[in-house]
């Protein structure tokens, strides 16, 4: 049953985040849940399976998000906007910052297990897309590395100087990391909006109806 594979994940995230993985046990979980520990083995077969699970549909739900604003408005998926409001989208989730950053802390060896979560975010055929259609700089021997890289500096640095990081909001810090995009990354043409668009959004929305099955391919209720 879906709704009580979610309540289990509703409560290991809610656990996860107070007490960090490497604390928590099955018996944590189902006691937050309101369930046995034999109900949540019925889910998952193991402790990491079932934050692997969390992780992806924590990284979903963002995407769900991102794709219901580009539905909305195709001029999204420009580089210089999509990537800095995915940023603002992750940050305001503790958990798939975490991912993205790898927090031991908080994930413990999650942060190392959860690949298959952070490829549904950053994956390499996306960013074909955005070269095909113009949008993407195309001349770069990795322009996927060069712009994950320094997206991932913006996510990181606060850590290495948190007193200037403190002093700028987050809108502020998207606003940067769009100029910063705009000039380094993108091509000096306008590129072909809309077609990428909705490339983008049926390659986003297949992945993500494949890691949503993938969540509940143990649920007792399906099949």
């Amino acid at each position: 049953m879906r709704g009580r594979a979610d309540r289990i994940l509703d409560a290991a995230g809610a656990l996860l985040l107070r007490h960090g993985y490497r604390k928590l046990t099955i018996g944590d979980i189902a006691e937050k849940a309101g369930v046995g520990k034999g109900t949540v083995y019925l889910h998952w077969r193991a402790k990491h399976e079932l934050f692997e699970a969390l992780m992806m549909r924590e990284s979903i739900a963002l995407v769900d998000e991102l794709l219901a604003e580009l539905r909305a408005d195709p001029a999204v998926i420009a580089p210089h906007r999509i990537f800095p409001r995915v940023f603002e989208l992750t940050s305001r989730r503790r958990l798939v910052t975490a991912l993205i950053t790898g927090d031991t802390e908080l994930l413990g060896k999650l942060a190392d297990g959860s690949a298959r979560s952070y490829k549904l975010l950053a994956n390499e055929r996306s960013f074909e897309v955005l070269v095909r259609y113009g949008l993407l700089r195309g001349d770069l021997p990795s322009v996927q590395y060069a712009l994950q890289a320094t997206i991932a500096g913006f996510y990181l640095y606060d850590s290495l100087d948190p007193v200037t990081g403190a002093r700028l909001d987050l809108e502020t810090k998207a606003q940067l990391l769009a100029h910063t995009i705009r000039h380094a990354f993108e091509c000096a043409e306008p590129g072909r909006l809309e077609p990428a668009a909705a490339e983008f959004v049926e390659l986003m929305s297949e992945l993500a109806e494949n890691y949503r099955k993938s969540i509940y391919s143990s649920d007792p209720g399906t099949g």
